[in-house]
């Protein structure tokens, strides 16, 4: 959930470009319609209405389109995001422009979690950073292209790198008002770094400073709420669950007529784990229903804002084989197509294998190769998945002929995805992990038969179940948790899915494990 919904602050962040000969009462209008986005974003619909894009410069239309971008974010409305904050961008392009298109590819590859090619992009922009300061954009975009790659690196859990991304962010930063909501941008990221470390004391410092900051502006209501769910969170780890829910009850009342629909989501699920923890079933089941229901919308949302960019996406590409060398082309062709393959429709392969042995026997296996799996986290500090399958019935086909170099990299690719967590998403079909790891379906298919020796489906499922048993064995409080909470918190679509994978790989359903695990302690 961390990595999903810090996404949606990086969203909220954005290219702020204006040029010197801009009419004052425009840039007026402007400062007020992005301020307005941390109060009410229903508001910056409003007063943009005023401005006639038709009278103003590329980079004020620029401007425009991406604060109403960030509005729709904030409501949660990701498609509509993707047509405001890309549409237009091959329409008379300069060089200088190119930046901004760039920027705003990264931020929207992010917002759909297409985590890899965003930070190829962030991080080029990064490395551009002199060139951006000769150019007529404002110090404010490096704080925004830096604060960008920070949250990419996050997501890839390189804390110190990100950390030095912050502090160049810092560095950019001016006493505007502007500045002044980057700046706790910046703070709010830092305070994720230091709850993701387990920096409980540096987490606690640092909300309390956010918290007497935003009391001097009362008005930015959305981060005033976001810092009150990190309050929350931070209680919730350490166990004082009356006070974290209080956070959130404070938190969900700032918002309650502000159409902040992806942070109220957010504090819906904290709100459940909280319930949950202190074993109030009807308010669990309330707060859990209410998150379950608006994230599968999110969800078709977003779906929605794929096919959306990939449409952009090729005008995008046709412009740049013109304009930018062959290298950079042929990546932007390649995200292109990753993110076609994304919105196939994606196919489920049913898990009906009949299994010839016992299960006293798989019992065993399952058990003997958790062993293995507890040792190599606490000698790596990651999750690698054991073999356990017969290959299926694919290894007999004729093989593709794959050069042991491309063999090699593709292994090593896999070697880091099991070392993440990011086979817990339920959006990760063989598609999108084979655009992860800038390879193709057929490839990855074939090298996971071949190495792993199994289908692509046993694979990730084997990953994700070996991944709850061990979160069950080594951390009690997840024996408390309902089977339909480990289901969510390990990828799976239903209740029922996860429970015949979890006895197909185990040999023994959810509720037999736990209880066996409770017997013991």
């Amino acid at each position: 959930m961390f990595r999903v919904f810090f996404l949606c602050l990086v969203v909220f962040s954005g290219v702020i470009m204006t040029s010197a000969q801009s009419n004052p009462e425009t840039l007026q209008l402007l400062d007020k319609a992005y301020k307005s986005l941390y109060e009410n974003p229903d508001n910056a619909f409003q007063i943009l209405q005023n401005i006639d894009e038709n009278k103003e410069s590329e980079l004020i239309r620029q401007r425009v389109q991406i604060i109403l971008s960030r509005a729709y974010n904030f409501k949660g409305d990701y498609a509509k995001s993707i047509d405001q904050s890309i549409k237009n961008l091959n329409d008379k392009r300069k060089d200088n422009n190119s930046l901004y298109a760039d920027y705003a590819f990264a931020q929207q590859y992010q917002s759909l979690r297409l985590y890899k090619q965003s930070i190829r992009i962030s991080q080029n922009l990064v490395d551009k950073a002199a060139k951006i300061r000769s150019l007529r954009y404002p110090e404010n975009l490096l704080a925004y292209i830096y604060q960008l790659n920070a949250s990419n690196l996050m997501v890839q859990k390189r804390w110190k790198e990100a950390e030095e991304n912050l502090k160049q962010s810092q560095s950019q930063l001016k006493n505007t008002d502007e500045d002044f909501i980057i700046s706790i941008e910046n703070q709010i990221y830092q305070t994720f770094i230091h709850i993701s470390q387990n920096q409980i004391d540096k987490a606690e410092d640092l909300v309390k400073d956010i918290q007497q900051k935003l009391e001097k502006t009362p008005q930015y209501v959305f981060l005033t709420a976001f810092n009150l769910d990190n309050s929350g969170r931070i209680n919730f780890l350490k166990k004082d669950y009356i006070q974290s829910t209080e956070n959130l009850n404070q938190a969900l009342e700032l918002i309650e007529d502000k159409p902040y629909n992806a942070l109220r989501y957010r504090i819906y699920d904290d709100l459940s784990k909280n319930y949950l923890a202190m074993k109030n079933e009807e308010l669990y089941q309330k707060y859990y229903s209410i998150y379950k229901e608006q994230t599968d919308k999110l969800d078709q949302n977003k779906k929605e804002a794929i096919r959306n960019l990939i449409r952009l996406n090729d005008q995008y590409e046709n412009k740049r084989i013109e304009d930018s060398d062959k290298d950079f082309s042929r990546t932007i062709w390649l995200v292109s197509l990753v993110c076609l393959i994304v919105v196939i429709t994606i196919s489920i392969i049913s898990i009906n294998e009949k299994r010839r042995t016992k299960s006293i026997q798989k019992r065993i296996d399952f058990y003997t190769k958790q062993q293995e799996y507890i040792r190599k986290i606490e000698e790596s500090k990651t999750v690698i998945e054991p073999k356990t399958e017969k290959p299926d019935s694919d290894i007999s086909k004729k093989p593709l002929v794959i050069s042991k170099e491309k063999e090699a990299d593709i292994l090593a690719r896999l070697e880091e995805f099991e070392k993440s967590e990011n086979f817990l998403n339920r959006d990760m079909s063989l598609a999108v992990l084979a655009g992860q790891l800038d390879t193709n379906t057929k490839y990855l298919s074939e090298i996971i038969n071949k190495y792993k020796e199994k289908n692509y489906n046993n694979y990730i499922n084997e990953l994700r179940i070996n991944y709850i048993a061990y979160l069950l064995k080594t951390d009690p409080a997840y024996l408390n948790y309902k089977v339909s909470y480990l289901a969510q918190k390990a990828g799976f679509s239903s209740h029922s899915t996860f429970t015949t994978v979890f006895k197909s790989v185990t040999g023994i359903s959810p509720n037999t494990y736990i209880q066996q695990l409770t017997q013991n302690k």
